[in-house]
């Protein structure tokens, strides 16, 4: 095998890749970027190619003919040990990208893969290895390492963090705990998959704080957050809600909760929505689903009022929320947030620290119902103490008591939690990510079905986005129009 580099200088990219659509687009933008790029339909091909050449990084589909793409890896490491691996598919599995990831891997994307995020990995892993090799010909006993970021974790988007620190700075939900540190790293691994991710745990989990860190470390970053609570999940509102999505050049996060109490109806409007069927076919491929159920959700699988095929569904990417007990460490962290949130909200003066008893009796209690309780508590503490001084245990003590009566006697409605704010704002960013198609495949393969009845003239809609303006290859106010208009049941003649 000849080991002379092409006589161009440009790093030589291997893709291997059985859909000749996406083997022709990868193709398209590596060469856009400068590399040299061989294109195989078979793994068996690509290996003959490499008998004849040395490559510098390959992008692997997993489901190829012959054999799949790790065991292809691992032939072409025979071949090439040196060879940087990246893998695009539509097959991986969580369990699959944490194996590959201990393998070496440098990048693990769901396909379709965002162009510029997977073109920056392989920017960054062939510039990577440069170094390395350029150290290695001048005599250095210690590569040069990856630049890291605050968490400990590598700057690089994809890389793995160390496991001895957090995976990702949080902003929403705080902590340093060993459990905490470790549920960070899980969030990690699944950050950029497209399947729905399950969060599930006891009632009271912060659920949606959780959610909203898993968007600002995802490829999803740029686009906006919508959430859906499980009472408001219905058609129209859900259209209302997912109304952002269209505005955004980049695809978004819905977060759903109160998944456990779903009803009948209920499920067979996520089954669409997961889908992209019916009314929800314009929002196609627009956003990542985050759906989160108490642990309730299981039992209702067993007896039978929640559909079982669905739950398999939902639940095949799916994340065990810890309890506040299990984070005792993390208690006066969030507690502090808390404080300052209610105190942003106008609630000027009100107080921003404990004592240290008070610290002590909040990380001594079990907290039943997780962070919805502790937040109850807190802000009805709040209430109590808005002099600026420090909460005390007096003022938490008197607080569980009112909470605890109002839960016995039903009567007087626990107090408003304060908006769920950000520890602290993220660092401006110049990247640009380039928008996802309006017109999905889905849209383009759907048939124009007969028309029906004209109904009333709809409220005309309009909507401004808080994130990117809305592009002007389509009229997005006609086309919510449209989609509510849709959504509204008929009334009978």
């Amino acid at each position: 095998m000849s080991n002379a580099p092409s006589g161009s200088g440009k790093a030589h990219v291997l893709v291997v890749e059985d859909s000749s659509v996406f083997r022709e687009m990868q193709g398209l933008l590596l060469r856009q970027a400068g590399y040299e790029v061989s294109l195989h339909e078979t793994p068996q091909g690509a290996l003959t190619a490499a008998t004849k050449q040395v490559f510098d990084l390959v992008v692997i589909d997993y489901e190829l003919p012959e054999m799949n793409g790790q065991q292809f890896m691992h032939g072409l490491r025979k071949l090439q040990p040196d060879i940087a691996v990246v893998f695009v598919s539509g097959a991986l599995t969580l369990e699959l990208a944490i194996q590959l990831s201990s393998q070496g891997v440098a990048g693990i994307f769901n396909k379709p893969a965002n162009p510029k995020v997977l073109l920056e990995k392989i920017n960054e892993t062939l510039a990577r290895n440069a170094v390395r090799d350029t150290a290695a010909r001048m005599g250095s006993n210690s590569p040069i390492a990856p630049r890291r970021n605050a968490a400990g974790g590598d700057a690089a988007a994809g890389a793995e963090p160390t496991a001895d620190r957090l995976a990702y700075t949080p902003r929403f939900l705080l902590g340093q705990s060993d459990v905490f540190r470790e549920f960070s790293h899980r969030l990690w691994k699944v950050r950029d998959f497209r399947a729905a991710l399950l969060l599930h745990g006891e009632a009271g989990s912060p659920f949606e704080a959780i959610a909203r860190d898993l968007a600002e470390i995802s490829i999803f970053r740029d686009g906006p957050v919508m959430l859906c609570r499980g009472a408001d999940f219905e058609t129209r509102a859900l259209i209302e809600v997912l109304a952002p999505s269209l505005l955004s050049h980049d695809a978004g996060t819905l977060v759903v909760t109160g998944v456990e109490k779903f009803t009948a109806a209920q499920q067979k409007t996520l089954e669409n929505l997961m889908t992209g069927r019916d009314v929800f076919l314009p929002f196609a491929r627009r956003f990542r689903i985050v759906l989160a159920a108490t642990n309730e959700l299981s039992d209702r699988v067993d007896d039978g009022s929640f559909n079982e095929t669905l739950y398999y569904k939902i639940s095949a990417l799916s994340l065990l929320v810890p309890t506040l007990r299990e984070m005792r460490a993390d208690i006066v962290t969030n507690g502090l947030r808390i404080l300052a949130g209610h105190v942003e909200s106008g609630n000027s003066g009100g107080p921003l620290a404990f004592t240290a008893d008070a610290a002590a009796w909040l990380e001594a209690r079990d907290w039943p119902g997780n962070f919805d309780q502790l937040t109850r508590t807190l802000l009805a503490a709040a209430k109590h103490q808005a002099s600026g001084d420090a909460l005390t245990v007096a003022a938490l003590e008197q607080a569980a008591r009112e909470i605890a009566k109002a839960t016995v006697s039903r009567g007087t409605p626990p107090p408003a939690p304060a908006p769920l704010r950000p520890a602290a704002e993220p660092a401006p960013t110049a990247e640009a990510r380039p928008p996802f198609p309006i017109t999905s495949a889905l849209a383009a393969e759907a048939k124009p079905s007969a028309a029906p009845a004209a109904p009333p003239a709809p409220k005309v809609l309009t909507a401004q986005s808080i994130f990117r303006p809305a592009s002007a290859a389509f009229n997005f106010t006609a086309r919510l129009s449209d989609a509510l208009a849709a959504a509204t049941p008929k009334s009978p003649a």
